[in-house]
């Protein structure tokens, strides 16, 4: 009876657990502009990640899951077809301002999911990412995504990053749906958490 319940506790969607899951929170976001995440391994099934939002909420996602060439290639990214017309978002000593720049060229932009360490890892062990046109954020809003510590302040989770991108280079398109479910996932996240910790979290959100 145990297994049972427990079973029907897990969404068919996420795989998460009621308490966590937020995929009824989910809406669709009708973004025109086709976006591609590498996910690294290591943050396959982790409860805290936000690519489930992203999965559930836009019309135009491909998600790809490996660190090295030959994993991305399996996991069906052609790494020979990538040109000047995808770009990437991560910042890098030769990345251009988001907001600044013309993106008129670019089709497909390629976001990594990952720690800062495992992204950069990714792109140091495929070349042909790291040679593509790269972009990093001006002025980033600021992240509510406080259950998972940032390397820095203006860095943005997945989904948050996602939502930005596609508000600047969409104005008109509505990407609340996706803020919308990343709230719900704070809150389903802090309720898990003891009230004493509770407490630290959503003061850090409050600076």
């Amino acid at each position: 009876m145990v297994n049972r319940q427990r079973q029907r506790s897990i969404c068919p969607h996420c795989q998460l657990h009621a308490n966590i899951c937020v995929c009824d929170q989910c809406q669709t976001v009708a973004n025109g502009t086709p976006i591609t995440v590498i996910q690294h391994p290591s943050e396959v099934g982790r409860s805290k990640g936000t690519l489930r939002i992203l999965e559930r909420c836009l019309d135009q996602l491909q998600v790809v899951v490996g660190e090295s060439p030959e994993q991305l290639r399996q996991a069906g990214l052609s790494l020979a077809d990538l040109n000047e017309s995808t770009a990437v978002l991560f910042p890098g000593s030769d990345s251009q301002p988001l907001e600044e720049a013309d993106t008129s060229a670019i089709k497909r932009w390629l976001l990594l999911d990952g720690t800062w360490r495992k992204a950069a890892k990714i792109l140091h062990l495929t070349p042909q990412i790291a040679a593509l046109p790269r972009f990093h954020f001006a002025h980033p809003p600021g992240s509510h995504y406080v259950v998972r510590k940032a390397p820095a302040e203006h860095h943005l989770s997945t989904s948050e990053a996602a939502a930005y991108l596609l508000h600047t280079l969409e104005p008109r398109l509505d990407v609340q749906p996706i803020h919308t479910a990343m709230a719900a996932l704070v809150d389903k996240q802090l309720a898990q958490i003891p009230p004493e910790l509770r407490n630290r979290y959503q003061k850090t959100e409050q600076r």
